[in-house]
């Protein structure tokens, strides 16, 4: 698709739209460099006065682009766009596949590691012989190449070894307790009695062992000895992870927040929102945040953007869940108020809907483009006891 007197601004915010509602843990490249993951990132499409604009924000940056020509090529996305103020187009690139390294590559870091392993087996477990190591496809038993799998003997005793690579996802990292116990049976059952496999090790790259801790703490002790290990592959270094050591969370010290200033700050989009939402309950959390409590439901949030015709910032309203809120307008006022009317007859089946609901299209039409807020300021509506 390329941007001619054929292709529209609907036609582009379609084109990326779809793309991206199928691309939920999509990675956007932006000058060769990873910009956003959208596991942890927003995203709205808006294709207002004859201009697709795509507006992309997380926690640590904020950018609005302008989309002239789109085109998809091996679950790619790659974007023509345009920066504010800037003619000339640059490439935006959407990849479903975090991982766009050639097959020849892949095997390459894999068998890296696989050394690097090994080499880490043979100097900390003194004693023991590394008596396999591989990460060969075995369909018959369901592994595939990511994980490497091993059997690390001592005697007539032996443990078996799984390790991931830091290149993997979280959500690879994550699953590597589940294929690590599966192939300790199968250690267990092809060794047959000759030679106990006492339990497992399991490797993970540095930093990402928290979730593997949490599960592997509640495994049957009798079962198995199970011990978690984090390795950082440039040093080589070896770290055991205490499974039994839970308890301690991890806490900083922020700056104490003036709810007073806070809420003036707020205090235009707040009473926008209040229109909508009467029973609405703001709680300022910092200086740039605020929540509120629909029994525990967040049905909106605002934020601070670039604004598509100027390098002024402006703010708008989203609504939605995950990396799919969009930027509450004209065209979707309906939709969001049908939003607040479902979810109120899901969770409180016996009331009556809230108040909101009934006054929500007449309200929207003069909130929509006059809401204010601070970035990241949330509002929540409580039912309505009429």
């Amino acid at each position: 698709m390329s941007n001619n007197s054929g292709v529209t601004s609907e036609s582009l915010v379609r084109a990326v739209g779809d793309f991206l509602q199928g691309s939920r843990e999509a990675v956007i490249l932006e000058n060769g460099g990873v910009a956003f993951d959208l596991t942890q990132s927003k995203y709205s499409i808006s294709g207002e006065r004859g201009k697709c604009l795509l507006h992309l924000w997380s926690a640590e940056r904020n950018i609005v682009r302008r989309v002239v020509e789109a085109e998809v090529k091996n679950d790619v996305l790659r974007l023509a766009v345009q920066k504010l103020g800037q003619a000339r187009p640059s490439k935006l690139e959407i990849c479903r596949e975090r991982d766009r390294r050639t097959p020849s590559a892949r095997k390459a870091a894999r068998s890296a590691y696989q050394q690097k392993l090994r080499r880490v087996l043979e100097q900390q477990f003194a004693g023991f012989k590394v008596v396999q190591l591989s990460s060969a496809m075995d369909l018959e038993r369901s592994f595939g190449p990511i994980y490497a799998r091993g059997l690390l003997r001592q005697g007539q005793g032996a443990f078996a070894v799984l390790g991931v690579n830091q290149q993997k996802t979280q959500a690879s990292i994550d699953a590597a307790l589940t294929f690590a116990i599966l192939w300790m049976n199968a250690c267990r059952e092809a060794q047959d009695g000759k030679v106990i496999v006492e339990g497992l090790k399991l490797f993970v790259p540095a930093g990402t062992a928290a979730l593997t801790r949490e599960r592997m703490a509640h495994l049957n002790q009798e079962a198995a000895k199970w011990q978690l290990y984090e390795l950082a592959e440039r040093g080589e270094s070896l770290r055991e992870i205490d499974c039994g050591d839970r308890g301690n969370i991890a806490t900083r010290l922020v700056h104490c927040t003036d709810e007073t200033a806070a809420r003036e700050r707020f205090a235009e989009s707040i009473a926008h929102m209040r229109n909508l939402v009467p029973e609405c309950e703001i709680v300022v959390l910092s200086s740039g945040k605020s929540f509120s409590a629909f029994e525990a439901w967040s049905f909106a949030r605002a934020l601070l953007s670039q604004g598509a015709a100027s390098f002024r910032n402006a703010q708008e309203i989203v609504f939605g869940v995950g990396a799919e809120e969009r930027v509450l307008g004209e065209k979707n006022a309906g939709e969001f108020a049908d939003m607040l009317r479902r979810a109120a007859e899901i969770r409180f089946p016996r009331l009556s809907p809230p108040r909101v609901v009934a006054d929500a299209f007449g309200t929207l039409a003069r909130v929509v483009g006059r809401a204010r807020c601070e970035r990241h300021c949330f509002f929540c509506g409580r039912p309505c006891h009429d």
